[in-house]
């Protein structure tokens, strides 16, 4: 547009100066007039668009900002969720082993209550007989016997009804497969203090040697077998009264594998 106006303008300035009618004159200058204006519009209309232009620019921007802003957070959602996945897959696995682990657990307790059972039954005319008891006691089967039966007052050499009684339960717990005893001795908690046994630990020591010693005679295996002696230590009645420690003075023959 500038272009178009400066030749109008040089032209009327010519025409002023070389005499150029009136008339002539006065159009040149309507011309510059309406050049002017139309320019004044066109650079309206530029002003315009640019401003429109940085406005759009700027919302696009805004746009461009706030789209970067959600893809990020949904990439930290993204990130979340596989972490959260993850951790479930764990889970899962975990429960699996867990529910595993239970089963497994189940089915060993199942075959340990049939294994009792057994142990009971083949256990029952002894049992009924008062010659001895069975039981569970801190996680582990136990055959429970008493030394009047097995040993004299005082003595850790079996006697001939002992002897008698051993044979029939070592024959018993030698038909349990994959399975070791400890025979533990046990006693009441009045002291001794003989010229064997100066205490109640070398008795109840003793005492369980004897019997280790005798199934191993009759066909235990000695590897499934060990000895320990307790002492007073581990009552199972009350030694204040005379019943009480007549139950603690006894021969227990152990599960030696924890049970529960």
């Amino acid at each position: 547009m500038m272009k178009r106006i400066l030749p109008v303008m040089v032209l009327a300035a010519f025409a002023a100066a070389c005499g150029v009618p009136k008339e002539k004159h006065n159009e040149a200058l309507q011309q510059i007039k309406k050049l002017k204006a139309e320019l004044a519009a066109e650079r309206k209309a530029w002003d315009e668009s640019k401003a429109e232009y940085e406005k759009k620019k700027k919302s696009l921007e805004g746009e461009n900002t706030v789209m970067k802003q959600k893809l990020s957070s949904l990439g930290q959602d993204l990130s979340q969720l596989k972490t959260e996945a993850g951790q479930m897959v764990k889970n899962l696995t975990l429960k699996d082993k867990q529910i595993a682990d239970l089963k497994k657990a189940q089915e060993q307790a199942r075959k340990r209550a049939a294994q009792y059972r057994k142990l009971v039954d083949s256990f029952r005319k002894m049992i009924d007989s008062g010659k001895l008891k069975v039981g569970v006691r801190n996680g582990r089967m136990v055959v429970q016997m008493s030394d009047k039966i097995l040993f004299a007052s005082g003595k850790a050499r079996l006697k001939n009804d002992g002897q008698e009684a051993l044979k029939e339960i070592a024959a018993i717990l030698k038909s349990i497969p994959n399975r070791n005893f400890q025979i533990a001795g046990h006693t009441d908690n009045i002291p001794i203090r003989t010229r064997r046994f100066k205490s109640n630990w070398e008795l109840s020591t003793a005492r369980a040697v004897s019997v280790v010693k005798f199934m191993a005679e009759n066909g235990m295996d000695p590897k499934r077998l060990s000895a320990a002696g307790y002492g007073a230590q581990d009552p199972v009645g009350d030694n204040n009264t005379k019943e009480g420690r007549q139950q603690n003075r006894r021969i227990d023959a152990k599960d030696a594998e924890i049970t529960a």
